[in-house]
C-alpha cells in the first residue's frame, strides 16, 4: 500500500495540509488563508481558533483524497516568532497570537535594555534585544491579558510558538514540546547548551514550566489520530520552523550555501556548521538539531517582501493580482528614480530601526503605478542585498549561488534584479512547497525531488551600477534615521 506523510506548513497567512508519498512527490495540496487582524495602532495578530478551525478543516478534505493508500506519519512546519498562549487543562488559547511582524512590545524592550543582562543576550541566544522575538511578546501578554496572568498563578499556562500549540491541539494536550529552529528564535534559549535559560524567563517574566520542554527536531514527538479523522494514531516525526525547513530542502546542508525565502517577509538564511557566529544586524540562531548534533546559521529577517505586494494590491490598489507587478516593472520608466522605504512596523535586519515610519520618495509628475510597483520591487531586492553584503564580510567562505524559494520566485524582474543587484548566480527552486518537503529530515528521496532547480538567472548588470544603486538606497536609510 503505499504510505503517506500528511505534512502541515501553517504560515502567516494560512495553512496547507500535504500529502507527499515516499519519492516526494506532492499527491494532493490544500489550503486555506487566515485574517490578519490589525488595528489602528498597526498591531497584528491571528486567530488561534479560526487557524485550528481551518487545519480540521484541511485535514478532512486531505483525508478524502487519500484513496487507495494509507497516511504514515505526520510532520510539521511553521511560522516562527509568533507568540501564543494557552490553558494547560482546555486546550484553548487565552488570547490571540501576537505575530511575528509586530512590534507592541516595543516598550518592554526599552524598559529591558537598562537591565544589567540586556548586555549578554546577545551572547546568550544569538539574538539582538528586539520586540520581534517571541520572549518579548509573552512579556507584553503577561502584562497586559488578565487571563494569563490568572493561568500563570495557577499552573494552568502554556506559552509557546505556533509549532507547541498546534502540537498540543493535534495530541489532545498530551505532548507539550518544541524544538531548537524554533526555541531559538524566542530569546529564551542558550544557544550553546540548547536549554531554556533561567536568568533570560525571569527578565522577561516568563516561568520555565509554562514552557514546552526542547528536544531535536526529529524526534517522536507523540501520536494523533488528526482530530478523529484517522480510525488509528500516527507519529508525529518532526517539527522544523518554515525558513529552516526551506533551507533544509535546498540542500543547503553544507556550511557557506545560503539561501533566500520569499513570503510575507523575506529570510536570508547561511549555513555555518558547526559554528556559531555573531555579528550586530544579524541572528545566530539554529538550523536543527538532529541525532544530537546540532547546525547552526546565520540569519537576516526582512519583514515586508510578499508583504509589500499585498500592500500596492489591497491599500493602494495599484494591482488586481501579483502576478500583474512581473510586467508592470519591466515596462517601468527607466529613468524613474521612486524609492520605497518600507518600514511599515520598523526596519528590521540589518538596520532594526523598530521606530522608523515606511518612506515614498523620488517621485515627479511622471511617475505612475508601473514606477511605484516597481519600486516596490526592488525595495525587497535592496533589503537582501544589504543582508548578504554582511554576511559575505562575517563568513568570506559563501559560495557563488544563491538559492530561491517561495511564491515570489516566479517574477522573472524581481529575480534578475535579485542577480543584479547582489551580482550572484540565483538558482529558483523547482519545487515550490520546500517548506513542507524540508520536514522530512531523514527522507533522502524527498531532499533529491526538492534539491531540483527552476530557473537560473545571472547578472546582467555591470558593478558600479549595482553600487550605485545600493548607494542610492543606504543613503536615503541613513537621511530618515538621523
Amino acid at each position: 500500500m503505499r504510505e503517506l506523510t500528511l505534512a502541515i506548513d501553517q504560515s502567516t497567512q494560512g495553512t496547507k495540509v500535504l500529502l507527499i508519498d515516499l519519492t516526494g512527490t506532492i499527491v494532493y495540496k490544500t489550503t486555506k488563508s487566515h485574517q490578519q487582524i490589525i488595528n489602528q495602532q498597526g498591531w497584528i495578530s491571528h486567530n488561534l481558533n479560526e487557524i485550528k478551525a481551518n487545519l480540521k478543516a484541511l485535514i478532512h478534505d486531505a483525508i478524502l483524497h487519500v484513496e487507495n493508500a494509507k497516511i504514515n506519519a505526520v510532520t510539521i512546519t511553521n511560522q516562527r516568532e509568533t507568540a501564543a498562549a494557552w490553558s494547560r487543562v482546555s486546550g484553548d488559547p487565552l488570547s490571540s497570537a501576537i505575530v511575528w511582524q509586530d512590534n507592541r512590545a516595543q516598550s518592554i524592550v526599552r524598559k529591558l535594555a537598562n537591565k544589567p543582562l540586556s548586555a549578554q543576550i546577545k551572547n546568550i541566544t544569538g539574538l539582538d534585544l528586539s520586540p520581534y522575538f517571541t520572549a518579548a511578546k509573552f512579556a507584553w501578554l503577561l502584562a497586559n491579558v488578565p487571563a494569563i496572568q490568572k493561568a500563570q498563578t495557577d499552573n494552568q499556562l502554556c506559552l509557546g510558538t505556533i509549532d507547541s500549540w498546534l502540537l498540543f491541539t493535534l495530541t489532545n494536550g498530551a505532548v507539550f514540546k518544541t524544538e531548537p529552529s524554533n526555541a531559538c528564535r524566542t530569546q529564551l534559549m542558550d544557544l550553546s547548551s540548547v536549554n531554556w535559560n533561567v536568568k533570560l524567563c525571569q527578565l522577561f517574566g516568563v516561568q520555565i514550566t509554562d514552557l514546552p520542554e526542547i528536544v531535536d527536531s526529529d524526534s517522536d514527538f507523540g501520536n494523533t489520530n488528526l482530530f478523529g479523522e484517522l480510525a488509528y494514531t500516527v507519529p508525529i516525526t518532526s517539527l522544523l520552523g518554515d525558513s529552516q525547513a526551506a533551507l533544509f530542502a535546498e540542500n543547503c546542508a553544507t556550511a557557506g550555501q545560503y539561501k533566500v525565502t520569499f513570503g510575507t517577509g523575506s529570510s536570508i538564511v547561511l549555513n555555518t556548521g558547526e559554528q556559531q557566529i555573531s555579528v550586530a544586524g544579524l541572528n545566530t540562531s539554529i538550523g536543527w538539531r538532529k541525532h544530537g548534533h546540532t547546525t547552526y546559521i546565520l540569519e537576516g529577517n526582512v519583514n515586508y517582501s510578499g508583504a509589500i505586494v499585498t500592500w500596492l494590491k489591497n491599500n493602494l490598489q495599484l494591482i488586481n493580482s501579483p502576478a500583474e507587478t512581473d510586467t508592470m516593472a519591466q515596462t517601468a520608466n527607466p529613468d524613474d528614480t521612486t524609492l520605497l522605504i518600507p518600514a511599515f512596523s520598523g526596519l528590521a535586519a540589518p538596520y532594526n530601526h523598530p521606530d522608523l515610519k515606511a518612506n515614498l520618495s523620488g517621485m515627479t509628475m511622471t511617475t505612475g503605478r508601473n514606477e511605484i510597483v516597481r519600486a516596490g520591487l526592488n525595495a525587497i531586492v535592496f533589503q537582501i542585498a544589504d543582508i548578504l553584503r554582511l554576511m559575505q564580510q562575517v563568513f568570506p567562505a559563501m559560495g557563488p549561488q544563491l538559492y530561491a524559494d517561495g511564491g515570489m520566485i516566479a517574477n522573472h524582474y524581481l529575480m534578475q534584479r535579485l542577480s543584479d543587484i547582489t551580482q550572484l548566480n540565483v538558482a529558483t527552486a523547482a519545487v515550490q512547497e520546500l517548506s513542507a518537503l524540508g520536514t522530512m529530515l531523514n527522507g533522502s528521496a524527498i531532499q533529491n525531488k526538492s534539491h531540483a532547480i527552476g530557473k537560473r538567472y545571472t547578472s546582467v548588470m555591470k558593478p558600479e551600477l549595482a553600487t550605485k544603486a545600493i548607494n542610492v538606497w543606504t543613503t536615503q536609510i541613513t537621511q530618515l534615521t538621523k
